[in-house]
């Protein structure tokens, strides 16, 4: 229920990772930069992207504050893997970024779109989710029907450092705040993902039928119920 969005990235040069969150709003996310990379996400509102911004804004060096440089928006250079899209979400205003976009593993539910730049994404276009959220004594549910296992269609790759490259502006790699590679090993809750075929979205295994997850607050590590 957020007035504007989620999550607004704004002259950003990369590298930076958004993965494992629940995204509801009307607008889930404005992606006003390039080098960016979302990851295991569950976006049900509008995607909204900018190109073009001649606004000349710096990059640093890894792990610094120090400026590299400066430079314009141009759009593109992102990625988009694992991701589940619901009701609004719509990938394809990437379709004229100016920088290569890459993406893979992402779900597709009734009313959203994919983008030219996924080779061969998982269509649902005749399921609906059902996406509810509900306020209890004790925190907030999220409940949603699935016919069908999330994965079932093809394996999943695992997200790690390797397979997110560099950030095209600044050249610098995903990387955690001590230099060591990222490994997107854990759910939403901190369930250990399935490393040979990683759950789309941010809940890993949540199985068929309806389900109900607790996702707000979390015990961090203990599985959601």
């Amino acid at each position: 229920d957020n007035a504007g969005q989620d999550l607004f990235m704004e002259v950003d040069h990369g590298p930076f990772l958004v993965d494992n969150n629940v995204c509801l709003s009307p607008v889930a996310l404005w992606a006003w930069s390039e080098g960016g990379a979302y990851v295991h996400n569950l976006f049900a509102g509008e995607i909204g992207t900018h190109s073009d911004d001649d606004r000349m804004t710096p990059f640093h060096q890894a792990h610094s504050t120090a400026i590299a440089g400066l430079h314009k928006i141009p759009g593109g250079d992102e990625r988009y893997y694992n991701n589940v899209f619901v009701q609004h979400g719509d990938l394809s205003p990437y379709d004229t970024a100016k920088l290569p976009v890459k993406m893979g593993g992402n779900v597709f539910f009734q009313g959203t779109k994919s983008s030219k730049h996924e080779r061969d994404p998982i269509l649902r276009s005749g399921s609906d989710p059902a996406l509810t959220m509900v306020e209890k004594n004790d925190g907030f549910y999220l409940t949603m029907s699935l016919a069908t296992a999330l994965g079932s269609e093809r394996p999943s790759q695992l997200v790690t450092s390797a397979r997110l490259g560099k950030a095209s502006i600044s050249g610098c790699a995903f990387e955690n705040p001590d230099g060591s590679p990222i490994t997107i090993g854990t759910d939403y809750s901190g369930k250990p993902r399935d490393a040979a075929n990683p759950t789309p979205g941010p809940f890993e295994a949540p199985g068929t039928g309806t389900i109900t997850m607790k996702v707000w607050p979390l015990t961090v590590g203990k599985k959601a119920k």
